[in-house]
Parts: structure tokens; C-alpha cells; sequence
């Protein structure tokens, strides 16, 4: 979705491309969904199934698009699916914009626990602000008691993954997270989606809730307290040991790293 056609266009983030320019083969969105189409057939672990394109002259209604995720999970007849969604986002939420409204993370997940529980779901969100969908995510989890181990996820069959292009107080460009973050597994064929920083400045965010975190890895019991929720689990990744000399002797010291600063 372009975001060019929304109600509210002061609350719309800056459009990837020009909805005029779609159908040119220049068009870097053009280039973009193409990009995007090759990895994933060219990945034995997924085949393209729809490709949306909502632009002018081709303007669908939010509950249209929600009426289409409905029948994608409800007809998925793999053990996995992925949504990706590349386009404009709300300003502060990362919400899909379309021409009567946006599509937020509980539209989505409301969707999955109905139509989709006891598969994985990958959610890749290449949009400004996507960053704020895996924090809700993390959230969601942690409100329905789900413990912050992927043993926990499985056993409740409540398996989402969210992929985001950038941070919650980003914007996002077109190309970049495909082209640089994004590539095939030649022997294993598989999508792989690194995580690293972009070269246009954006820092992807992500969130897999069927990450083993206890020591018996994935066939033995959880040894986590259920307790544990995922938005403390995911602080460790900004808790770094510094180690160094105080007054010429062996010194060391854990620092706790602020994401958003």
C-alpha cells in the first residue's frame, strides 16, 4: 500500500515510492516486490501464494484486505506461513494504511488464533515504523501468559514471529531491507533474515517466540520458570560485560544499554 489515498494523510509516514511510477519497471517498488518474489521461490521453505498491490485505480477497503489474510490462514495447508508487507505505515504505530483505515498487529493476531494456532507465522514488516509491531508482539505474549521460551510457544500452539525493517521510531526505505538483510540459504534452501543494520541507517527488530531459551534445547522439558516473561528475556541482548583495568588490576563490569537511546 502506497498511504497516498489515506484519510489522514498527515498520519501516514512518508510513502516508499510513487504510486504513479508502480507499473514502471523502474519504479523501485516495482523492483522491490520482484526482488522479494525471487528469494522466496527461490527458498524450498515457502511458495508465493498472493501478491496484493493496493494503488491507485486498485484501492481496496481495510476489511477487504482483512477478509483475504482471514482466507490465507484459514486455507493454509503448510505447517508454516509467512505475511509480508512492504508499503506505508501510521506515524508512532507501524499500522498498515489503506484508503478507510489502518490494519494493526491484534487485527492480525486476532486472525492468526483463529484461523492459524498451532502454526508458525512469520510477519515481516518492511514499513516506517514497524518496529512498534514486534514491541506489541512481545507485549501480546507476555499479557496471555505465555512464557518466554519457545517450548512454552509450541506447547500453546501460539508460534508468530515478527520481522521489522526498522526500529519503533524509524522511518523505512524502499529496497534496502531485502537487498541487505535478506538472502538464501544455497544448500539448505532457506530464507534467512539476518537482523543486521542497513545501509540506509534503518535497525531491524525482531521477535521469534519459538526461540529455544532454556539449556535442553528443543526436545528436552523446559527448564525456564513460566514466569519468565519475553519483555525481560529480550532485555538481554543490551546487557554487555565490559572488561578492562581499575588502577592496574583485572576490573569488569555488566552495562545495561537503553534500545531506544
Amino acid at each position: 500500500s502506497f498511504g497516498d489515498h489515506f484519510p489522514d494523510v498527515d498520519a501516514v509516514a512518508k510513502a516508499k515510492d510513487n504510486a504513479e511510477r508502480m507499473n514502471e519497471e523502474c519504479s523501485p517498488l516495482s523492483k522491490e516486490l520482484q526482488l522479494i518474489q525471487d528469494m522466496v521461490n527461490e527458498s524450498e521453505m515457502y511458495s508465493m501464494k498472493y501478491v496484493m498491490v493496493d494503488f491507485p485505480g486498485n484501492q481496496c477497503t481495510r476489511d477487504y484486505y482483512l477478509k483475504r489474510i482471514e482466507h490465507f490462514f484459514a486455507n493454509c495447508n503448510k505447517d508454516a506461513a509467512m505475511l509480508w508487507y512492504t508499503g506505508a505505515a501510521e506515524r508512532g504505530t507501524g499500522n498498515w494504511c489503506f484508503k478507510d483505515g489502518v490494519i494493526t498487529f491484534q487485527d492480525v493476531f486476532e486472525l492468526y488464533l483463529n484461523h492459524l494456532s498451532g502454526k508458525r507465522l512469520s510477519l515481516v514488516c518492511d514499513c516506517s515504523y514497524s518496529g512498534k509491531w514486534r514491541d506489541e508482539c512481545v507485549k501480546k505474549y507476555d499479557e496471555i501468559g505465555v512464557g518466554a521460551c519457545g517450548h512454552y510457544s509450541k506447547e500453546q500452539g501460539i508460534m508468530v514471529g515478527v520481522f521489522t525493517s526498522c526500529k519503533s521510531d524509524q522511518e523505512a526505505y524502499e529496497l534496502w531491507y531485502p537487498q541487505d538483510n535478506m538472502e538464501v540459504d544455497e544448500e539448505k534452501k532457506r530464507l534467512i533474515i539476518w537482523g543486521k543494520q542497513l545501509r540506509s541507517g534503518q535497525t531491524p527488530r525482531s521477535f521469534s517466540s519459538t526461540l529455544v531459551r532454556c539449556k535442553n534445547g528443543r526436545e528436552g522439558p523446559c527448564q525456564t520458570d513460566i514466569s519468565w516473561k519475553w519483555g525481560d528475556a529480550l532485555l538481554g541482548h543490551l546487557v554487555y560485560l565490559v572488561r578492562g583495568k581499575d588502577r592496574g588490576k583485572a576490573a569488569w563490569h555488566y552495562v545495561l544499554v537503553d534500545e531506544e537511546k
